[in-house]
């Protein structure tokens, strides 16, 4: 989601109140059902969340990147975080105590108003995605997603591109899918002339017709 530019009154009063501390790719963030003694705020790098069943089976949350907090959701509802958060690449995330992130909230309607629109931000992306997974078909949840994941080509404003080249087993696990469903569903697409393998990228030739094929 990302910092926006009003916030930077507030950042450097973060910087203040925390401390720096640097993850290594798949270290652990923050446990599932832990309750949350700091509020994390991602400097560098980015994380995901993912939910793990008492069978083990893994489900994605969401990924956090530069600008995003963490852990806040849990600590305005006094509840455990309810994912475990772990980095994806070497992450820096600033850790304020919890005392502290309140009193600064209370005092400071900038970061306040950012906080809630976070919030509001990853609630109506959760809503999107239980919509999704009720309403569409697997190869039309790897559709979404990949329009999702995709950017403007800026000398061909009509396509678009997915950098980098997603990992199959990574983006099954956003869809709730398999890896084999979403190889299969790129290979047609990519087969149909939708889509086109380039060196650590996806093009889309046709976004219009990829968003055709979201049912």
């Amino acid at each position: 989601m990302g910092m926006n530019e009003t916030s930077q009154t507030w950042v450097g009063s973060l910087g203040v109140l925390g401390t720096l501390k640097k993850y290594e790719a798949g270290e652990t963030i923050f446990f599932q059902n832990e309750y949350a003694k700091i509020v994390g705020f991602i400097s560098s790098g980015r994380a995901v969340a993912r939910v793990y069943s008492k069978q083990g089976q893994e489900t994605w949350i969401g990924g956090f990147y530069v600008g995003d907090f963490l852990g806040h959701a849990a600590l305005l509802t006094n509840t455990p975080i309810g994912f475990e958060v772990t980095a994806s690449v070497e992450t820096q995330v600033l850790q304020i105590p919890v005392p502290e992130f309140q009193n600064l909230l209370s005092a400071n309607t900038e970061l306040a108003e950012a906080v809630a629109r976070d919030l509001a931000l990853r609630l109506n992306m959760m809503t999107t995605r239980l919509v999704e997974a009720i309403t569409l078909s697997a190869p039309g949840r790897v559709c979404a997603e990949l329009m999702r994941l995709s950017t403007r080509v800026g000398v061909e404003p009509m396509m678009s591109i997915v950098r980098p080249n997603p990992i199959f087993s990574e983006l099954a696990l956003r869809v709730s899918s398999t890896r084999e469903t979403v190889s299969r569903t790129v290979s047609d697409l990519v087969k149909d002339g939708v889509l086109k393998r380039e060196t650590g990228a996806l093009l889309i030739l046709q976004p219009e017709e990829l968003k055709l094929r979201i049912k």
